[in-house]
């Protein structure tokens, strides 16, 4: 699936409650008690850290995984062949996994350790029901010589799956949350980026009189907790939380009631159109590839299909334009950052050509060949998690400045809290989102999921 990403919410739950389970029963798989660094094989090593003399050669490996359409993804694919398995004799079959059923997937394979698949990948929500069957890397890293400092903080936050101190995952996907917009009508009415949401307001306020198309498409429909996306950054700008110190509900506060009450206006006001309250995200994407909307907030990926001629209107691809979202006056911009990891599956009997395979996929330099390569439109991506990469000129230059604008907005960027009962948590927060976007009345709306979701804490559900 390309993008959307929708989930249903029954197998979310479901899934969220087997972790539960397992993690409290304690269970896990015949390989837990060993680590990774004395399973896999040392050795001299290539320029791209893998072993020399094909070791693993002849063995054949499967990762778990969902969207392997994703144009990243195929161009990962496509060098897994040519370069990866050329250079190492090891095979790589990525079983494409449905969203909608992924999350119980990956809980049930990591709880239950069936040997069926050796990496795992998951996006970080995912973290602390897929970390009870991952090998901890940090002994395997140590002795490659690999550290978590080229990624910017919150990949490596959601690099220990909620375990502070442990990384379970490398990061290899991973995005932020930011702003488009269409150059020529910003031209046209005189405007620039906005640096706080006051002043995207004011520019909302005058394209609703005189633009013919939607000042912003929002997404405030129900599903895969997609209208949350730009409510969190909103929130955590205004100096709110989710939670404080001690695991309570925060999102009450005062901050948190304003920068939701900020959320709701753009389509209370007429900014956003009264249909996107039952939008999602490829609905709002798509009023702007299709030229009936000025601008969109969405994730830096989007990029490549805004700017794509053959699958937006011309003049969108031509004009489109990306900028850090708007902040709060006088503090810090706080952007969403979400990220996709791989690790490597505790019951999988190869673990040694598995870690082959995940030093090369997270390997900076693979992710720049990656980057760099536009001879397949259907496989190019201006995505980039590594710092380095991010500040490449070379990369930079290739994808329209994309990747420094995400460096710029991940160094003070967050990811949602590392817990269990996310997908409960999550559903909650959309309904409620939802409702506001219907009428419902914002802080009756925040003040009923803060109650439901103590409840699902006190009681699982």
């Amino acid at each position: 699936m390309k993008r959307g990403f929708l989930r249903r919410r029954a197998p979310r739950r479901a899934a969220a409650a087997l972790a539960v389970v397992l993690l409290a029963a304690g269970c896990g798989n015949a390989a837990e008690d060993h680590e990774l660094a004395d399973v896999v094989r040392a050795g001299p090593v290539d320029d791209l850290g893998l072993r020399t003399g094909k070791p693993y050669d002849g063995t054949k490996i499967r990762l778990l995984i969902c969207c392997n359409t994703t144009a990243q993804f195929l161009g990962i694919q496509d060098r897994t062949s040519a370069e990866f398995t050329k250079r190492t004799g090891i095979e790589v079959e990525w079983a494409n996994i449905p969203y909608e059923s992924f999350l119980q997937k990956i809980v049930a394979e990591s709880a239950l350790g069936t040997g069926t698949y050796d990496l795992v990948a998951w996006t970080d929500a995912f973290g602390a029901s897929v970390r009870l069957g991952v090998q901890p890397l940090d002994g395997v890293m140590e002795r490659a010589g690999m550290t978590l400092e080229d990624y910017p903080p919150p990949f490596r936050e959601a690099a220990t799956a909620g375990d502070p101190g442990t990384t379970y995952g490398l990061p290899f996907r991973g995005y932020a949350y930011s702003m488009y917009y269409r150059q020529d009508v910003y031209e046209k009415f005189g405007f620039e980026p906005p640096e706080t949401w006051d002043e995207y307001f004011g520019q909302l306020a005058e394209l609703k009189e005189s633009s013919p198309r939607h000042p912003i498409a929002g997404q405030y429909g129900r599903g895969s907790g997609q209208n949350l996306f730009t409510w969190l950054s909103m929130l955590w700008s205004n100096g709110g939380e989710l939670f404080d110190a001690d695991g309570n509900v925060a999102f009450t506060s005062p901050q948190g009631v304003q920068a939701t009450e900020k959320y709701i206006e753009m389509i209370r006001k007429g900014y956003s159109p009264r249909a996107s309250a039952n939008w999602n995200e490829t609905d709002a994407t798509q009023s702007l590839e299709q030229g009936r909307a000025d601008t969109v907030l969405t994730w830096t990926w989007q990029y490549d299909d805004f700017t794509n001629p053959n699958k937006v209107a011309p003049e969108v691809a031509e004009n489109v334009r990306a900028a850090q979202i708007p902040g709060w006056e006088g503090k810090e911009r706080v952007p969403y950052g979400m990220t996709w990891l791989m690790g490597v599956l505790r019951s999988s009997e190869k673990q040694g050509a598995a870690w082959e395979y995940l030093k090369w996929v997270s390997n900076a330099k693979t992710e720049r060949a990656v980057a760099l390569d536009k001879s397949k439109p259907d496989q190019a991506t201006s995505i980039s998690v590594h710092t380095s990469n991010m500040l490449d000129p070379e990369v930079n230059a290739a994808n329209g400045g994309i990747p420094k604008l995400q460096y710029e907005a991940l160094r003070n960027g967050r990811v949602i809290p590392t817990s269990i009962n996310w997908p409960q948590f999550q559903d909650t927060l959309e309904v409620a989102i939802n409702r506001m976007a219907h009428g419902g009345d914002v802080r009756s709306e925040l003040d009923a999921a803060a109650a439901r979701i103590k409840k699902i804490e006190e009681t699982g559900g």
